[in-house]
């Protein structure tokens, strides 16, 4: 019980670390909004037949006046050429579009035949994202998957242990209980290898599988294993072991 509620403590300091940490990252990014500003210039031109937007001439083809703006109807249009100028839009698919401009502007184009400029400004607020759903997510993730690893690291040492009870090797040290639960998970094993998975001399390594030996818990077989990294005797091939996990009679 008192091994579980360790485990579970501290699956909740690695839940709260990762739900904070993954919370700052992502607000940072993500949780402030923004403005984005665009402004769009239209130019009414020829006593209102012809509308210039963002530089490219549309020819009027209908005139809808409403309350306080005018519906300007537009087809064809073309970028102005560098040399001559605009140049006309005739020859474009006739695709029909849409713009309103206010009453005044086009009357004014209309009356006196000069160019009338007009600008509307369009700003468009951005929501920021909430981070904290996002980050309890990741949070919750990190302290399952932790709890589930130490939950499966103490289920090994616990066999481990009753399995050395059984087999009346009582006085054998916490470190030989490690060795023996990843001897019982890898079940064909060298020397070697146990002593890149526990970081343990090669020596305490030997005198346990020796005791495990001895039990028949362990059979050495007459395969044998290139030595990795240089463990075990600068590359000379290392016996393999086999746990067979048979009772004591």
């Amino acid at each position: 019980m008192r091994g579980r509620f360790f485990g579970m403590m501290m699956a909740l300091v690695v839940l709260g670390v990762a739900t904070i940490t993954s919370y700052v990252v992502l607000d940072h990014f993500y949780g402030e909004g923004y403005f984005i500003t665009s402004t769009q210039t239209v130019i009414i031109e020829n006593s209102g037949e012809q509308v210039s937007i963002d530089d490219v001439r549309y020819d009027v083809e209908n005139v809808e006046f409403l309350e306080s703006t005018v519906v300007l109807k537009y087809y064809g249009g073309r970028a102005p050429d560098p040399a001559t100028g605009f140049s006309p839009s005739e020859g474009f698919s006739p695709m029909i579009s849409k713009i309103s401009v206010p009453t005044n502007a086009y009357e004014q184009a209309q009356a006196t035949g000069e160019p009338v400029t007009v600008s509307s400004t369009t700003t468009t607020e951005t929501k920021p994202v909430n981070a904290w759903p996002i980050a309890a997510g990741i949070g919750i993730s990190m302290g399952v998957m932790v709890f589930a690893v130490w939950a499966g690291y103490q289920e090994m040492r616990g066999s481990a242990t009753s399995t050395l009870l059984e087999h009346g090797l009582h006085d054998m040290t916490v470190r030989d209980v490690e060795i023996v639960g990843h001897i019982m998970k890898l079940e064909e094993f060298t020397i070697p290898e146990l002593m890149k998975l526990t970081k343990t001399s090669k020596i305490t390594i030997w005198r346990t599988v020796q005791k495990l030996v001895e039990q028949e818990l362990v059979q050495p077989t007459e395969q044998t294993k290139l030595a990795a990294n240089g463990l075990g005797g600068r590359g000379k091939p290392s016996r393999v072991y086999r746990y067979v996990g048979k009772t004591k009679t």
